[in-house]
């Protein structure tokens, strides 16, 4: 039984699964994988974050049984995985994730960061959904290989940055060429891949309504403040002027053009090479 230690440090709350599911309404914290014809509303969103889930699953290779979900975020996944007949773990440094993963799914989870965790080899396939990006790349495979049977393999989907001189659009993701640099020099190899950039972007082009009806929104309801109070409005502009800027240039990150230029969002099924793994041991 794999066992691990507690976070070295303070769990941060996860803002995002809190906005989407107390905000939002949705079980889900990933992109999603929309169809051409999808209309950009909330419930094709919901469909396209099940269908991406449903992608996953359906690309576990046969034989595989027990499954660790790092990064399991609202639980959905693991509930998918258990109804398909898994062996299901899940594993994040969140409390809110902790909470409602115990609270949703019946099974196994390591309050750890994956870095830190002591995963004994057991694990068949080991999946990374959008969670990828937050692993020290050079750890990435390194404890994934201790973690997983012979033979097993590590599914990773996830969006990686193609330009480190791009501002804001940079500043998340691992560089695309150094995760294969290390892919390629770990004792891994490349069993599938698949580019799903285009299959993400009606979630940005959504995220990107919803910004620009929130700023018309306050827009409309500051304007009787604004008209009548215009030096409290200016107090008010430069006590904000900063988080102001900021949130004006983070909009690029909703942008799907330059999110398609600047990264790559792609699935990968990587299969551990026994052989290469003994030499490394």
């Amino acid at each position: 039984m794999s066992s691990s230690p507690a976070p070295t440090e303070k769990a941060k709350n996860d803002r995002a699964l809190r906005f989407y599911q107390d905000v939002l309404g949705l079980d889900r914290l990933h992109y999603g994988m929309w169809l051409p014809e999808d209309e950009l509303t909330m419930e094709s969103l919901k469909t396209a974050q099940k269908r991406y889930e449903d992608f996953l699953i359906d690309s576990i290779p046969e034989g595989a049984r027990r499954v660790l979900d790092v990064g399991c975020g609202t639980g959905e996944l693991c509930l998918n995985l258990k109804a398909a007949g898994y062996e299901v773990e899940g594993l994040s440094p969140d409390v809110n994730q902790k909470r409602v993963f115990l609270d949703k799914v019946a099974a196994p989870f390591h309050f750890t960061k994956f870095e830190d965790a002591e995963l004994e080899g057991g694990y068949d396939l080991i999946i990374m959904s959008e969670s990828c990006q937050y692993i020290p790349i050079e750890k990435v495979f390194e404890v994934a290989q201790r973690a997983l049977k012979p033979g097993g393999h590590l599914m990773v989907c996830d969006y990686f940055v193609l330009n480190q001189n791009a501002g804001e659009l940079s500043k998340s993701g691992h560089d695309y060429n150094q995760f294969l640099e290390q892919a390629s020099e770990s004792s891994f190899e490349i069993a599938h891949r698949r580019d799903i950039t285009q299959d993400i972007r009606k979630t940005l082009e959504i995220a990107d309504d919803w910004a620009e009806k929130i700023l018309l929104g306050a827009e409309i309801l500051t304007e009787k403040f604004r008209a009548r109070n215009p030096f409290l409005w200016r107090v008010v502009k430069w006590f904000g002027a900063r988080k102001y800027d900021k949130a004006m240039r983070q909009r690029v990150l909703l942008d799907a053009d330059q999110f398609s230029a600047v990264k790559k969002y792609e699935f990968f099924l990587f299969r551990l090479n026994q052989r290469e793994a003994l030499k490394t041991a």
